[in-house]
Parts: structure tokens; C-alpha cells; sequence
């Protein structure tokens, strides 16, 4: 028995060109100590991207254990400001809320 179409019919056929020579040396150039100065981060830049990312995430657990308090005080869900009622869906975006939608306004 045989099949109609012949064995090579089934190799992969190339859907992109290779990269040419001069390709290759301007990749290894980008990535290279000899890269232009605002393409590589330097040690203070990473110390200052990390020490920015610490501190939103300590203001970000204080606000949440600010809510927490105010929780067990009986005062979630009420503006810091004015006492008036923070509406419910301001607070499901947000449950670490503190003003008010008009409060907001003011600021």
C-alpha cells in the first residue's frame, strides 16, 4: 500500500530567515558593558527601586491595619473626616478607605 504523498511532504518548513552576521554582534552590543549609560541600572538604581517597593509596602500594610483598628472601634466604613458614611462600593475598590467620596473632593 502506498500513501499519496511522499515523506518530505511532512518536514517543518522555515517560517522566519535566520538572523544575519551583523544581527547578532548589534544584540551582543545592547547587552554589553559597553551599552549606553541609560541602559544599564546601577547599584543604587536597584537599591532605590527596592527601597521604593519596601515603603509602598509598608504604607500599603498600615492602611490596612489603620482599617483593621477601625474595624474592632466600631468606625469602619465612616469618613475620618467629616463621620458621614463612605459608600459601599467606594469601600469594595477599597476597603482601606478613609474619606468619604464629597471629602475626597475637597482634598
Amino acid at each position: 500500500m502506498q500513501f499519496p504523498c511522499k515523506t518530505n511532504d511532512f518536514r517543518p518548513k522555515r517560517l522566519a530567515k535566520p538572523l544575519k552576521p551583523t544581527q547578532h554582534i548589534g544584540m551582543k552590543r545592547d547587552i554589553s558593558p559597553d551599552a549606553p549609560e541609560c541602559l544599564r541600572l546601577t547599584r543604587e538604581d536597584m537599591t532605590n527601586t527596592r527601597r521604593n517597593a519596601l515603603l509602598e509596602r509598608n504604607r500599603q500594610l498600615g492602611r490596612i491595619e489603620a482599617a483593621l483598628a477601625r474595624m474592632e472601634g466600631g468606625q469602619f466604613g465612616l469618613c475620618t473626616q467629616c463621620g458621614g458614611a463612605i459608600p459601599r462600593d467606594m469601600l469594595e475598590a477599597d476597603p482601606a478607605m478613609v474619606r468619604c467620596q464629597d471629602c475626597l473632593k475637597l482634598c
